[in-house]
């Protein structure tokens, strides 16, 4: 499953639906007031929507087949169930004086209505237009801040989920593709699914902000965010090189996606990492700072690789497989200098990734209330192990995607690293501009070449 932006799905021509959660009973009282809070990081995406002038659209999205023909009946009965599965998707944060009030609907409160768009003999145009739904409609605070697309033809169905990222995060998504399809094909023969039960983010919510409230100014989390906002003079790490345009002109962001590693060569780099006492994600971040030494005079002057890092929050049994937004984030660094070698540097990035990984069990919406001082990330390394997810070996022949909105920002440098079973790829974001075309670019070749060289040399040995 690749994860990139709308111009890089093949979306095949097609008559387009649109199918929109709507509460059954139209009633208000049908939503009943929740006094579980929203989480830290719902709390700020949700209420900084209004606030900004121009904002960017937050939605993540999956794709993939169906059987074709399709059943509308199958699929509105399936889509019926993945929402009373999961709480979340049947819950409503509303801003009001306070802050933000939560509603909810009960099981089966929810239902799901199609509208035919029309046919489109185009895939160009119908990638645009079915991006202009989820640019609209896939936004906080309204509920639904998600929909359904199908584009339907004799021989098959492409199927489209767009929830904003108040609702999920990539797991959640990368999960969906086979909740939907087995629920899908449990309807269209009758029989019952056989999904396991899941835990609610709300729950989640609840647990998480009681924990941070513990949270103090004098907590390890807090003092380590501090010393490293200090290290980089009071902002968040830059791109190892420069990235924006001399006059700053151009906010909008370019996307692309470069495979590093074949499935072979992964699990040699793999094999290397072990035995240089890390993990892939370890050995992944040492080539980052191989390769940011080559490229950046700042990383060269500072000694050191910096970066901040996201991680999953999923640390009860019940919250694996729920849909929410179980992630943290946290800052990431360690020494790099020209002279170490690569166990040396996997050896550290592994020390460095255990201490964030800790860290990102405290929402940075809490530290940052407590530093007193916005997080502006401006370089960003996500690091996901897709195989694990179930149905991952069938997303081949589902044809499935994950894709994520464009952005609007005139710095941030976003790489998404993820392993597959075909291999591990980067996908990745950055300013459009031609400095930060050449030299992204340029540095994810080195990171590819150091890698490659790696195993390279690995086999040699062998």
């Amino acid at each position: 499953m690749e994860f990139t932006d709308m111009a890089g799905v093949s979306v095949r021509p097609g008559t387009l639906t649109v199918w929109r959660p709507v509460a059954a009973d139209a009633h208000p009282a049908s939503w009943r007031w929740d006094a579980r809070p929203a989480s830290h990081a719902q709390e700020a995406h949700v209420t900084r929507w209004p606030e900004v002038p121009r904002p960017s659209p937050s939605w993540i999205a999956t794709a993939f087949e169906l059987p074709a023909p399709l059943s509308t009946e199958a699929l509105e009965s399936a889509l019926r169930l993945w929402i009373d599965r999961h709480e979340s998707l049947r819950s409503h944060l509303v801003p009001d004086a306070t802050g933000l009030r939560r509603t909810t609907l009960a099981p089966g409160a929810a239902a799901v209505r199609g509208s035919v768009v029309g046919t489109y003999l185009g895939g160009d145009a119908l990638a645009h237009r079915i991006e202009e739904l989820f640019d609209r409609e896939a936004v906080p605070p309204a509920w639904p801040s998600y929909l359904f697309v199908t584009v339907t033809r004799p021989d098959s169905t492409t199927f489209f989920l767009a929830c904003d990222h108040s609702n999920v995060d990539g797991y959640s998504m990368a999960l969906a593709a086979y909740e939907i399809r087995r629920l899908y094909e449990a309807a269209l023969h009758g029989v019952r699914p056989e999904l396991a039960d899941v835990g609610s983010f709300l729950d989640f919510a609840a647990h998480e902000r009681q924990a941070a409230q513990l949270v103090g100014g004098d907590h390890e989390t807090v003092v380590r965010w501090r010393e490293f906002m200090a290290a980089t003079g009071g902002r968040m790490p830059d791109f190892p090189a420069p990235v924006e345009a001399d006059d700053a002109s151009s906010p909008s962001q370019h996307n692309g996606l470069e495979w590093l590693l074949d499935a072979d060569e992964a699990a040699a780099f793999d094999a290397l990492c072990r035995r240089s006492g890390g993990s892939f994600c370890a050995g992944l971040l040492a080539c980052l700072a191989i390769a940011a030494d080559v490229q950046g005079e700042v990383a060269r002057r500072r000694g050191s690789f910096s970066t901040l890092m996201p991680f999953h929050t999923r640390n009860q049994p019940q919250w694996i497989l729920s849909v929410g937004w179980y992630v943290g984030l946290a800052p990431l660094r360690f020494a790099a200098r020209a002279e170490d070698g690569f166990a040396a540097l996997t050896g550290r990035a592994m020390e460095a990734l255990q201490e964030a990984r800790r860290m990102a069990e405290v929402p940075v919406a809490r530290v940052t209330e407590l530093l007193g001082a916005p997080v502006e990330p401006r370089f960003v390394v996500s690091y996901m192990d897709f195989r694990h997810i179930p149905g991952s070996r069938q997303w081949a022949d589902w044809k499935a995607a994950m894709v994520r909105s464009h952005r609007i920002h005139p710095q941030e440098v976003y790489l998404w690293i993820n392993r597959t079973h075909e291999g591990a790829y980067v996908s990745f974001r950055h300013p459009r501009t031609e400095q930060a075309e050449k030299t992204v670019l340029r540095y994810l070749e080195d990171v590819r070449r150091t890698m490659a060289d790696l195993v390279g040399g690995q086999e040699a040995a062998a």
